[in-house]
């Protein structure tokens, strides 16, 4: 049994559905009252209801568990009584001591880009996860990714490809290696039991290195239509980051990071490039959302 905490996200419904697929059972941890579950289930997914802040409900869902697979995060959440320090941080950890205590052999977790400093609270909490799963006695591994497209390029972060708008970090020149969320997903399934994977924090980018502004450029190749750009100044962020993380630390973050990458996030990863695996590029990825938009 394979439990996905986080199931129920971007990432974590995408794990689940090729897990699935490969016949591999899964149990999905849920969160009381979510909607989502019920598309869980279609796929075959077992379903627990718990919570990271829980740890009765961990132990629960780690019974009798070969592998965690950790996506979830509080940051984008709506639900305001989520937190990261009470997710990312604290909810991870005690995560880890459950599935230690349950012998759990295998724990894949999902990071950040290792180019990323830990002055954002965020970036903090994962390197802190990061370290105790280096002494946790698992096999572990820590998928560290580079800006997911899909929510970089989505409508969390300021695009909407249906009136042209797009919303950039900076100046824009700097290079970013952008990958897809299902690219990433099918290197989180590989951990699981490819042993090139094990006790390894392995850095995750997409097939090229490109500059916002050169995404910009093939978003209005593709749509035939110029975008408006609107550029967030990378001193703003900086200067304002830490303030906001006093206040929301999900909002701090985000300008931290998003000030951080505008200096660029160029992944070079020769464990990924022998994995081989194949990877969307940017002129796919927006083929695809502008044809679903139309």
């Amino acid at each position: 049994m394979i439990l996905v905490v986080g199931a129920t996200g971007l990432l974590g419904s995408e794990i689940c559905r090729r897990l699935r697929g490969r016949g591999r059972p899964v149990r999905g941890l849920v969160r009381p009252g979510s909607s989502r579950g019920a598309a869980l289930r279609d796929l075959g997914v077992e379903i627990v209801e718990g919570d990271l802040r829980a740890r009765e409900s961990l132990d629960v869902a780690c019974e009798g568990v070969a592998a965690v697979v950790s996506t979830a995060t509080a940051m984008g959440s709506k639900d305001r009584t989520l937190s990261l320090r009470s997710v990312d941080y604290e909810g991870q950890l005690r995560l880890v001591d459950v599935a230690r205590a349950h012998a759990v052999p295998t724990f894949v977790y999902m990071s950040v880009s290792p180019n990323l400093r830990p002055t954002a609270p965020l970036v903090r909490y994962k390197r802190a996860v990061e370290r105790v799963l280096r002494g946790s006695g698992m096999r572990w591994t820590a998928l560290q990714p580079s800006v997911f497209m899909d929510v970089w390029l989505g409508s969390q972060l300021g695009w909407d490809h249906i009136v042209g708008r797009a919303t950039v970090f900076g100046s824009g020149a700097a290079p970013l290696s952008w990958i897809a969320a299902s690219d990433v997903a099918e290197h989180a399934v590989r951990a699981i039991d490819d042993e090139r994977l094990v006790n390894i924090e392995v850095p995750l980018g997409g097939p090229e290195r490109l500059s916002p502004n050169d995404v910009v450029r093939i978003f209005e190749e593709v749509s035939g239509r110029p975008y408006r750009v609107w550029r967030l100044p990378r001193p703003m962020l900086a200067f304002l980051a830490p303030f906001a993380s006093l206040i929301d630390e999900g909002i701090g973050s985000g300008m931290g990071m998003g000030a951080q990458t505008a200096k660029g996030d160029p992944i070079d990863s020769p464990l990924q490039r022998e994995l081989a695996l194949p990877l969307t590029t940017v002129r796919q990825y927006a083929e695809r959302v502008l044809r679903r938009g139309a």
